[in-house]
């Protein structure tokens, strides 16, 4: 076994995934992928990459599909020293140039593609990496190959290999935790879109007649399935848009509380905190 499959291989276990994506990005752009195939296949096709490779093209891996990882890119040293202080260790530390890191991190489960890309930005934000390459589907960079860019190049021709720091392959610290923030910011986040796009479609003029607007009518609508919190702020936000009254507003929650929790003082909150949302957001 060369030092490359070594190397792949360590990385495979590190961010285990049923099949994976490989890219080829040469001078003239990126070249057909090998898509979904298996750890097993990546090593078969190593000899194909090493060629590619010697001819000054770049080579790229990520987990195929909806996955449970992110990739941050352009960390410095003093950004990974901050990520392992919070909690977030890397199951994967690959160094793609000098002094230049780009951290796996492994999340407590699968994230749908938007959540993906949502703490993959709210993360890329918090520790100054690359803003740009924070997204779900992000390729990294497969360690064991060299990195082509031509400011790399040595005074001997040759190019940096793409060094393979750490590979636990284990969940970061702080997973569980981060997994329920990134949930409720994304869903305060859709929910002030939301708010904010029924606002400005709204007016007391053109907005629907207050003796057809009711919480059922939001509540049954495809756009806010599984989503009744969601259809309550909307609810609100038209209702304020319209001149409802807050005394409206309100009976109308309280008739049709989500919860089957009878306490009184939880549904009192909950009203409270969806009214205060949909005032702020219409600027009441």
């Amino acid at each position: 076994m060369d030092r490359t499959e070594s190397t792949v291989r360590n990385l495979l276990t590190a961010i285990e995934a049923p099949l994976y994506d490989v890219g080829v990005l040469s001078e003239r752009g990126m070249l057909p992928r090998l898509d979904r195939i298996s750890a097993a296949a990546v090593l078969d096709r190593l000899s194909l990459l090493k060629y590619r490779n010697a001819h000054g093209s770049h080579i790229y891996i990520r987990p195929s599909g909806e996955h449970r990882f992110t990739a941050l890119d352009d960390l410095n040293e003093t950004s990974l020293a901050r990520l392992s202080a919070d909690g977030f260790n890397p199951c994967a530390l690959i160094e793609t140039s000098a002094g230049n890191f780009q951290a796996w991190l492994k999340h407590s489960r699968v994230f749908p593609k938007v959540l993906g890309s949502f703490a993959a930005q709210t993360l890329a934000g918090r520790y100054d990496a690359d803003p740009s390459a924070a997204d779900w589907r992000r390729f990294g960079r497969l360690p064991g190959f060299t990195n082509c860019k031509s400011k790399y190049r040595k005074p001997d021709g040759l190019f940096p290999f793409v060094h393979l720091h750490s590979y636990t392959g284990q969940q970061y610290p702080m997973a569980q935790a981060f997994e329920q923030e990134i949930t409720k910011l994304y869903e305060a986040q859709e929910q002030e879109r939301e708010a904010k796009r029924l606002q400005s479609s709204l007016s007391p003029h053109r907005g629907p007649r207050l003796s057809s607007l009711s919480l059922e009518r939001f509540r049954t609508s495809i756009k806010y399935q599984d989503r009744p919190a969601a259809a309550d702020i909307a609810f609100c936000v038209a209702a304020y848009a319209n001149g409802m009254s807050e005394e409206r507003i309100e009976r109308a929650l309280e008739d049709d509380y989500l919860s089957r929790d009878p306490s009184p003082t939880k549904r009192a909150a909950y009203i409270r905190r969806t009214m205060e949302k949909a005032r702020r957001w219409t600027g009441r």
